[in-house]
């Protein structure tokens, strides 16, 4: 294998691992947070660093790190002292992590997952099935944002005293912390990152999202929403970690659906930044033979 190939080969890799561990994510986003074990850093061990107007400042990058008490490789190490990311072991089997990640979401406790009202409950079956073909497809299949909260945290977060700007390496959202409130119903657009308002309770932001245009899903298996639906955040930085969590609301589930909490440790390397993905261009619709789903 000549120079080149084996560069290319290496970056294709590196690729499949950071999706591997973005999956993982995904997946423990759904699963209650493990307590720290014995003798950890604990979140209080930094002090909080907070705004000229006393709220916490949430500015900064956030990287996904090993919950306490969990073991395999799906996650990212992050060591807080020197900023440095070490990936997943390259020894999982890239072909199969979409599967994987579909297959853990099924075998969720049904009390963990959405729970559909009847008249409904045939179409997400469809969409499961057919998540990737053109009869049913996936938003994510199409290339088209994920929509909240199953766009997850932020890596990256600006905050003045009126907005917050949550960033992703495909996306950004605008949160608004001046106090107005959302606008009429009769006045909404039908978004897929829907319209964010913040408030602060305490030490704890709650971002209340409205406005949707009811194609985005909350997950993999045809988990499907429509335009009533609403999303309630609730984060909160104690020392270098921020916890996230989500409600969501909507007139296609008999009850509220709750995801996380999840958390990201905050990237001390004063250079950090999130890295700019490849853009999404959707080629595989038409030409896929397999309608097997994870």
């Amino acid at each position: 294998m000549n120079a080149p190939t084996r560069r290319l080969a290496t970056r294709g890799v590196a690729a499949c691992a950071i999706a591997i561990c973005l999956i993982a994510v995904d997946v423990m986003a759904q699963a209650p947070a493990a307590p720290p074990r014995p003798g950890a850093e604990s979140q209080g061990a930094v002090e909080t660093p907070r705004r000229s107007n006393g709220v916490p400042d949430f500015s900064g990058v956030w990287i996904p790190t090993r919950a306490w008490g969990t073991t395999g490789p799906g996650f990212a190490r992050f060591d807080p002292k020197t900023g440095a990311l070490t990936l997943p072991s390259r020894t999982n089997n890239p072909v199969d992590f979409e599967r994987d990640a579909g297959v853990a979401l099924r075998v969720f406790p049904r009390e963990r997952r959405p729970w559909y009202s009847p008249r409904h409950w045939e179409r997400v079956q469809f969409s499961d099935v057919h998540g990737h073909s053109v009869q049913a497809p996936d938003p994510e299949f199409q290339c088209m944002p994920e929509g909240v909260p199953r766009i997850g945290m932020p890596e990256e977060i600006v905050q003045t005293d009126r907005h917050m700007i949550f960033m992703y390496p495909l996306r950004s959202r605008r949160i608004y912390l001046d106090g107005r409130p959302h606008p009429p119903q009769e006045n909404w657009m039908g978004t897929w990152l829907g319209y964010s308002v913040g408030q602060w309770e305490g030490d704890t932001l709650v971002i209340t999202t409205l406005d949707f245009n009811g194609l985005e899903w909350l997950g993999w298996p045809g988990w499907v929403t429509s335009p009533d639906k609403r999303v309630v955040e609730r984060m909160r930085r104690v020392g270098n970690t921020l916890t996230w969590e989500a409600e969501v609301t909507d007139s296609i589930l008999l009850q509220p659906w709750r995801t996380g909490p999840l958390t990201r440790q905050f990237n001390t390397n004063p250079r950090a930044e999130i890295e700019e993905a490849l853009p999404c261009v959707e080629r595989d619709l038409q030409h896929m033979v397999t309608r097997e789903r994870g």
